[in-house]
């Protein structure tokens, strides 16, 4: 895409093109407009409540079984507790995965109720086996401890991390048990327009 231009006819007549009068200049000047790209694009959100700590466990995972892009905007991770817990630091590790079966299916929500159904194909689950393929994105370290310091984490990637078409996401527990509870709540969008 390059920019261009449009050719308007002499003044009152035909095509008109939004401009700004600045009277001190006696000229007129552009008028540019745009939108953040998540304005256009449906944005949704997922959460996983009150998983319970497991070695190894993968507490949420994204799989894009359809033909769009997905786009990580934010994830929030929490830990919380229902009685006193004694804890220590636990580590959540978010990774890119190539395959995601099985699991307990969670709910994708419309942030505006206006927008689309997410694309057939996109799933969420909690529990699920998931092979993983390359390097962290991104490591969370919680304390679930009711005196511990980091109850929750809020994390916005310096740009959206794209899922591709069959390819998913997940945050999986290291492979230590712990204690507590785990939670989390990931928006995304899908691309209708892209950047």
């Amino acid at each position: 895409m390059s920019e261009s231009y449009i050719q308007l006819p002499p003044d009152s007549t035909g095509k008109k093109a939004r401009a700004i009068y600045r009277s001190d200049l006696d000229s007129y000047e552009e008028v540019s407009v745009s939108k953040d790209i998540e304005t256009e694009n449906p944005v949704y959100a997922v959460a996983v409540s009150a998983s319970a700590v497991a070695a190894n466990k993968h507490h949420i995972s994204i799989w894009n079984g359809s033909t769009s892009y997905i786009r990580i905007l934010k994830v929030i991770v929490s830990m919380h507790e229902t009685a006193t817990v004694s804890g220590f630091i636990m580590q959540f590790i978010m990774r890119r995965a190539s395959a995601v079966s099985g699991g307990t299916a969670l709910t994708i929500v419309k942030l505006d109720p206006r927008d689309p159904d997410p694309p057939a194909g996109i799933t969420v689950v909690t529990g699920a086996t998931v092979t993983l393929k390359e390097a962290p994105i991104a490591i969370f370290v919680l304390n679930p401890e009711e005196t511990g310091g980091t109850p929750f984490i809020v994390f916005e990637p310096p740009k959206p991390i794209v899922i591709a078409p069959n390819e998913g996401i997940t945050i999986q527990q290291y492979a230590t048990a712990g204690a507590g509870l785990f939670n989390a709540v990931i928006y995304f969008s899908v691309e209708v327009i892209t950047p």
